[in-house]
């Protein structure tokens, strides 16, 4: 089991950055490339609650270090890697079956004693970078990479751990490898395909429930408590961990979480529902009661970009150029000073739902069948309403499959 990783487009991914191994440990990178949980360690959010060596030679299996707390577990999921571990501070001891006649603590200590322990054994307080790195060590040199030009994922690692690692490894040349990781990524496989689809399920069940239910005189949480127990509903039985978040603007000025909607106000719901880590992105919008006038033209400029972008978000196209064919789209229609910074990005697992590439106007990325994009057109209008126009699509050589079933339409509530 490799978790998500497409070793051979990582293979050449690597070659062409002239690296040998990509050595990864921000939890989302060691979660994709094993498909298993860093473990608690990983909550400090620094450099060496765990290690994941994915190397360039395909013959060369995965190499992880994990913490003691959690390797026996990995080593289950992961039969074909090379896993070492390190010492937690999590304390943990199995009884000894042959010691059934003796008292409780007799047989605990005798499990720990039978572990194997070094004399004078001692746990950091948390986890100790070097301990860890220790164990990377072995591993790159069982792997003939102890000489090798790394790529390492400085997007997460802070600076003075870099410099702690370079001091650790010194036969080793680390550079950064956050952009091969990011470019591997960007291409789904088809179980991440999959969470990011039944995210969008989930979430469009949420908003189902909040068009139904919601109410003028309702407050903003309640709105938002309406989402949640639609997506809840949904969920059941599902056997992937279900989280979401909610970026959600009431009003033609945006109210305070305990406002009241009010008849005319504008809602847009800009939704973000994670599945087994991953998490999937879309907004739609609505007013309590009939658009005005502006209100409903807004949301048409909106829908006429959104048709033109995806008119070109086809596989061989620049993400540049789409950022173009929207901005001109909005031009054409009388926003020729608006200006965003993007207008979509890939999704995955990441601690926020925006990830790279962007559809920006200085990408140099081309779009490619596998990818997995949010497009999206905000229209932020202080005094009027904000909406955002926004859905997730699968790239495929025909082009994009929308993942959304809901209409694209500016809908009453209330």
């Amino acid at each position: 089991m490799t978790g998500f990783v497409d070793r051979e487009r990582a293979a050449q991914l690597m070659e062409r950055a002239g690296i040998e191994a990509l050595v990864l440990c921000a939890p989302e990178a060691f979660h994709y490339a094993t498909g298993a949980s860093i473990g608690p360690a990983g909550l400090f959010r620094r450099a060496g609650a765990g290690f994941v060596v994915i190397p360039a030679a395909q013959d060369l299996p995965i190499g992880v270090v994990a913490a003691d707390f959690n390797s026996a577990h990995l080593q289950q999921a992961m039969p074909d890697a090379v896993i070492r571990s390190h010492p937690v501070w999590i304390e943990t001891a199995t009884l000894d079956a042959s010691t059934s006649g003796q008292g409780l603590a007799q047989r605990i200590e005798a499990g720990i004693a039978a572990s194997g322990r070094a004399l004078g054994f001692s746990r950091p307080a948390t986890f100790e970078l070097a301990h860890s790195v220790r164990e990377l060590k072995e591993i790159l040199a069982g792997f003939g990479l102890d000489r090798a030009t790394i790529g390492i994922d400085l997007d997460f690692i802070a600076a003075a751990d870099f410099s702690a690692m370079q001091a650790l490894l010194p036969t080793c040349t680390m550079v950064d490898g956050s952009a091969v990781l990011d470019r591997l990524r960007a291409i789904k496989s088809p179980r991440e395909i999959d969470l990011l689809r039944q995210g969008i399920i989930l979430s469009e069940a949420g908003l189902d429930r909040l068009q139904v239910d919601a109410m003028a005189g309702m407050r903003q949480a309640d709105l938002i408590a309406l989402y949640r127990a639609g997506v809840a509903t949904a969920a059941s039985g599902l056997s992937h961990p279900v989280a979401t978040a909610e970026y959600v603007t009431l009003g033609a000025k945006a109210k305070g979480a305990d406002a009241k909607a009010m008849p005319g106000d504008p809602l847009k719901c800009d939704m973000v529902c994670t599945v087994g880590g991953y998490a999937s992105d879309m907004s739609r919008n609505f007013t309590f009661g009939p658009p005005s006038a502006e209100q409903a033209e807004l949301h048409a400029i909106a829908e006429r970009a959104f048709e033109d972008g995806l008119a070109v978000l086809v596989p061989g196209t620049a993400l540049a150029d789409v950022h173009r064919v929207a901005t001109e789209s909005l031009a054409r229609q009388g926003l020729r000073s608006y200006r965003r910074g993007h207008f979509g990005h890939g999704v995955g697992q990441s601690v926020f739902s925006e990830q790279w590439p962007f559809i920006a106007a200085d990408s140099d990325v081309v779009i490619e069948a596998g990818m997995v994009l949010a497009f999206e057109i905000p229209l932020y209008i202080d005094g009027l309403a904000s909406f955002n126009l926004e859905d997730q699509f699968l790239i495929t050589p025909d082009g994009p499959v929308a993942m959304n079933r809901l209409p694209r339409r500016l809908e009453r509530i209330g």
